[in-house]
């Protein structure tokens, strides 16, 4: 297969991916925040969720009022079950790139993978940072780990009322649009390094995932296959 092409430059990618199982998909994060009994994995997930809205968190029976990014610091504190910690450090990533402290986000993000190598959204969310400093082989090989995994929803429990089942629906069509652009920013990296066989197919394949999302398709319009 042949292909022909002019040379795309790095776009902005989607936002940074969160994950933390017993948050749903629907939570919205208030401001301030209120912590009760210390949940603090949970609130630190609700908070990287929606970066922008999360502002000052006020600790339920005191006057403290922290910082998104130290409440998260809090959940990776609390220690526990190595995957819950390396969500919150996934998370943290995500409000640290928000703030465009990217040495930080990949900080965290790595300390994620290494804590627990099956959580997948870290993965993603290295690849977008390496495709961020145009480290397109590093940025492969994090989407390679994350495409391999690849994404399960929340599962659905017996007996779950009709809203909690339309959220379990939200979060599988989540994980498709996530592997859908695991395959596009993976897609970038190869065809920056000149792979163009490889970045041809995964803009196919996000097309294919993900048929709404115009963006494959407008990449795969400047390729001409010659079979």
């Amino acid at each position: 297969m042949k292909t022909t092409f002019s040379i795309r430059v790095l776009t902005l990618f989607s936002a940074m991916s969160t994950v933390l199982a017993s948050v749903t998909t629907h939570a919205q994060p208030v401001s301030p925040l209120t912590i009760i009994d210390g949940g603090y994995a949970e609130q630190c997930s609700m908070a990287a969720r929606n970066p922008q809205g999360a502002s000052g968190v006020t600790i339920t029976g005191s006057r403290v009022i922290i910082s998104p990014i130290q409440l998260c610091t809090l959940a990776v504190q609390e220690g526990g079950e190595a995957a819950n910690r390396a969500a919150s450090y996934n998370n943290r990533g995500v409000l640290h790139f928000a703030a465009a402290n990217f040495d930080d986000a990949l900080a965290d993000f790595t300390e994620a993978v290494h804590l627990e190598d099956t959580l997948t959204f870290a993965h993603i969310n290295r690849g977008n940072i390496f495709n961020l400093r145009e480290q397109w082989a590093q940025a492969i090989s994090a989407f390679d780990r994350a495409i391999e995994l690849g994404i399960e929803p929340r599962p659905g429990r017996v007996g779950e009322t009709t809203e909690s089942s339309a959220s379990r629906q939200a979060s599988e069509a989540r994980a498709v649009r996530e592997l859908a652009r695991a395959h596009f920013n993976r897609g970038i990296a190869h065809e920056n390094l000149e792979q163009l066989r490889e970045a041809y197919l995964d803009y196919l394949r996000a097309s294919e995932l993900a048929p709404e999302w115009e963006e494959p398709r407008r990449e795969l319009e400047r390729f001409e296959v010659v079979r």
